[in-house]
């Protein structure tokens, strides 16, 4: 029953990507990002109540009083399936997320991506992915848009907090802004190397904002709060 309901779920999911970026392509040229930033938040809901009505993936968030509409921010936030890539386009503000570019190719899905300007670097070349990032982060963020950035690099079966680099507190300290830090366990219903979505609660908790005066500190203070809240949240 699971396969059947993530086949139909799948379906879902390409017509509201081909419906999407077909919309965003023509309407580039004319639209600004906002608009299509509100336009892609609607379609992502749809994709997650669907994985909720079709496939049983419920979800709780908390800690939704610690996002700030009017301020700009790093959101760092770990990463174990596909159900996080589409709630946190979901949360009203607008948002600029760090990717790997070969996600740009996907049919329709990457082309979508591409419209909301999306930080897309070359991990393979570390050094210029972090030049990239910093150059482009700081235009997105004094522009007034949040950037996402997974900081584990990948998705990573569920349970502890993988490696993180540093590039998240890199950009907060040189932008000037706070790191907004999210947990969530979705590994268990949506698993990074699995196509079937399992029906369960999927816990989301958003942090306070991280304020620091350097980038170390704001790395280490970033970790203890992902590692201790993942722990948390699965326990």
């Amino acid at each position: 029953m699971a396969a059947i309901r993530s086949v139909l779920f799948y379906l879902f999911l390409l017509l509201v990507s081909m419906f999407a970026s077909t919309v965003l392509v023509l309407t580039a040229p004319v639209v600004n990002r906002h608009y299509r930033f509100v336009f892609v938040r609607y379609c992502n809901l749809s994709v997650i109540y669907a994985m909720r009505w079709i496939c049983g993936v419920r979800f709780q968030i908390d800690g939704k009083q610690n996002l700030d509409r009017q301020q700009a921010m790093v959101v760092a936030a770990n990463h174990q399936g596909d159900w996080e890539t589409f709630y946190l386009l979901t949360m009203g503000i607008p948002v600029s997320t760090v990717l790997k570019k070969e996600l740009l190719k996907i049919p329709f899905f990457g082309w979508a991506l591409a419209m909301l300007n999306p930080i897309a670097i070359d991990r393979k070349q570390k050094t210029n992915a972090l030049k990239q990032l910093a150059e482009q982060g700081v235009e997105r963020l004094q522009n007034g848009i949040s950037v996402l950035i997974f900081p584990e690099g990948t998705r990573t079966e569920p349970g502890p907090l993988g490696a993180c680099t540093k590039g998240a507190a890199m950009l907060a300290n040189k932008a000037g802004v706070p790191i907004l830090p999210i947990v969530q366990n979705s590994g268990h219903l949506s698993p990074p190397r699995s196509w079937i979505k399992r029906s369960g609660l999927v816990k989301v908790r958003i942090g306070e904002p991280i304020r620091a005066d350097s980038s170390k500190e704001l790395h280490n203070q970033m970790v203890d709060w992902l590692t201790l809240n993942l722990a948390d949240i699965d326990g």
